[in-house]
């Protein structure tokens, strides 16, 4: 018996073996399945995308399993498991089209690598945040503690592959390391086989993900990050800036004696549905509609779609457009990350106090480190709101109205105040705390289906409430003797991609390329103005223009510049190349140097007047 048993062992021992090892396969199997499936290459059909090529099939999938072939010999390597190996693969792979497909619908873009950098920043209400987007939430959540606990009892419970034993093991696991290395890297040959003499189209990451795949497109990206940009051009920028000798170096203006507080209100998510067939312009924003009767106003090209806030946040707050950084996707993540000059430091040499406003958790997309270095004195997040009362998931807007007016009550000095709001944040198909009577009784186009007509219902109720609270602003500011400026803007377009392709925009433009309203109010000086069509990052020098604050070139120089541009659907502003430049160069602390550079000594500044003992 003891010798049938010793005879019997090697055989099973090679089926379960030959077994582990069919398992490896069936992995990669199960990849390429999820890839044809869910990949949007290989289907792309989007009519807003009509510049992308149709790629060849087989090669494309080959080109899109290569990553997931290293990840997988990686995992066998390191865990010795083949079962417990086969399910990371195919969990991990699966999540990630998953969250693609779920980031495509909402932003109309695909997952990035900047996108892995911000999970490493999300803590709880961050990670709660994107978890509402999921669909079947609870069911999907339940689904993914299933797989962990799986996963736990392979490794409890499997015997590690008898191939990968001793030094075989150590080898190995040294060969994955450096195959996954060299591709994260971008080293030869991989660049050859993923086609580095195609042009990336790093400025449309749909456009690239729909010709490359997810994951080629996702290398593509990476390698590019790796790559150090060429130095600004100093002449392009020189050449701009000598154009404009006569504005840059004549001697500033002396700011009024009587600062006015200055606010910013960016609202979440708001745009004009009238831009969509069967919305009229009664229907929506009738506060909006009639504050821009006698202030400055107008459409304003944000530099995102559905998301990703903090890019049209930080062009208002800095005057440096995302077009000329590509490759950033997330500017408080790093062009952010030491001192930066913004509205608020220079607001701050004139005597401002400084404050940003967000009723949301802090720490979300990196703010309160970022808003530091942008020179915010104090920043008021969610715990400053105690139990305000929320609309939807997030506090309301009128709930951040009463916080701004209380704060600008209790002022000593001007006052800088950057707000941003939360109610109007996705998602839209919910509505916890809301009028339902109010709610149902919205007019909707009948053009949309069930879940278009739920979509756009959650949006349009909100957006009333930012309408009805900007109105409440306007009203709290108009009574209190100091003067006031108030510049509100929308932050993008909402994720509301079934209701655009349903109803489709007036004028024929996809999505991406719709503006969203701006307004800039003045509580001293009201009169009807012309509508001007304008960029996020013009608006810092029209705002201190405004005020009255003209000691900073660089942001003079945006306000002349802004005047002259005719911005409008995919332009590109007057000397791009050269805007380019002074902005790379600005970004980089090197606007002093040029301006010296190009006119010699820089132009004195002029100092704010003494304030009177006792005076604000």
């Amino acid at each position: 018996m003891q010798a049938r048993r010793s005879q019997q062992r090697p055989g099973s021992g090679y089926a379960a073996e030959a077994g582990k090892l069919l398992a490896l396969v069936g992995a990669l199997a199960a990849c390429a399945l999820t890839i044809c499936l869910m990949d949007p290459a290989l289907a792309p059909g989007d009519p807003g995308v009509a510049e992308a090529t149709t790629p060849a099939p087989w090669p494309l999938l080959a080109l899109n399993l290569v990553p997931l072939l290293l990840i997988l010999l990686l995992l066998v390597a390191v865990t010795g498991r083949a079962w417990l190996s086969t399910l990371l693969l195919a969990g991990m792979t699966y999540l990630l089209y998953f969250v693609n497909q779920i980031k495509l619908a909402e932003q109309s873009t695909p997952i990035v690598p900047a996108d892995f950098q911000l999970l490493l920043h999300l803590d709880a209400k961050g990670a709660l945040l994107l978890a509402r987007y999921l669909p079947h939430g609870r069911l999907t959540l339940a689904i993914g503690l299933a797989v962990l606990a799986i996963i736990a009892l392979l490794w409890w419970k499997e015997r590690p592959l008898n191939l990968l034993r001793g030094k075989r093991r150590l080898v190995v696991i040294a060969l994955a390391l450096m195959a996954n290395l060299s591709l994260l890297r971008g080293w030869a040959p991989w660049p050859v086989l993923y086609g580095e003499d195609v042009p990336l189209k790093i400025w449309a990451p749909k456009l690239q993900a729909l010709e490359s795949g997810l994951l080629a497109n996702l290398l593509h990206y990476q390698w590019a990050m790796g790559v150090i940009l060429p130095a600004p051009d100093d002449a392009a920028a020189s050449a701009l800036l000598a154009r404009h000798r006569d504005l840059l170096t004549q001697t500033p203006a002396m700011p009024p004696a009587d600062l006015p507080d200055i606010i910013v209100l960016q609202s979440e998510s708001l745009f004009d549905p009238s831009r969509l067939n069967g919305i009229e312009s009664a229907q929506v924003l009738p506060h909006l509609r009639e504050l821009a009767q006698s202030a400055q106003h107008g459409d304003m090209w944000a530099p995102t779609f559905g998301g990703g806030t903090i890019r049209t946040e930080f062009e208002v707050l800095t005057g440096i457009a995302m077009r000329y950084f590509p490759l950033v996707e997330y500017p408080y993540f790093g062009m952010a990350a030491t001192r930066e000059t913004s509205l608020a430091s220079v607001l701050a040499r004139h005597g401002y106090e400084t404050l940003a406003v967000h009723p949301y958790h802090r720490s979300f997309w990196n703010r309160a480190s970022a808003l530091a270095n942008l020179g915010f004195a104090d920043f008021d997040a969610e715990d400053e709101f105690g139990d305000a009362p929320r609309q939807g998931w997030y506090i309301s807007d009128d709930a951040l109205v009463d916080h701004l007016l209380a704060r600008l009550s209790q002022a000593t000095s001007p006052m800088f105040v950057f707000a941003i709001s939360m109610e109007n944040h996705g998602p839209y198909d919910d509505y916890p705390n809301v009028d339902t009577q109010r709610l149902q009784a919205l007019k909707l186009p009948p053009q949309l289906d069930e879940h278009g007509s739920k979509l756009l219902r959650g949006y349009l109720y909100h957006l009333d409430n930012a309408d009805r609270a900007l109105a409440r602003l306007v009203d709290g500011l108009r009574q209190r003797p100091r003067r006031s400026l108030l510049l509100f803007y929308g932050d993008h377009l909402p994720g509301l991609n079934e209701v655009y392709d349903q109803l489709g925009f007036r004028n024929g433009a996809a999505a991406t390329q719709q503006p969203v309203p701006w307004l800039l109010l003045d509580t001293a000086h009201p009169a009807p103005q012309a509508a001007q069509a304008t960029a996020a990052f013009y608006l810092p020098g029209k705002l201190l223009a405004t005020a009255g604050i003209d000691d900073e070139p660089y942001f003079r120089l945006l306000e002349s510049l802004g005047e002259a541009d005719h911005v409008g659907p995919g332009w590109s502003p007057p000397d791009d190349a050269q805007l380019a430049a002074v902005m790379q160069l600005r970004q980089q602390r090197e606007f002093a140097r040029l301006l010296r550079q190009t006119f010699g000594a820089r132009p004195t500044v002029a100092q704010p007047p003494a304030a009177a003992p006792g005076e604000r």
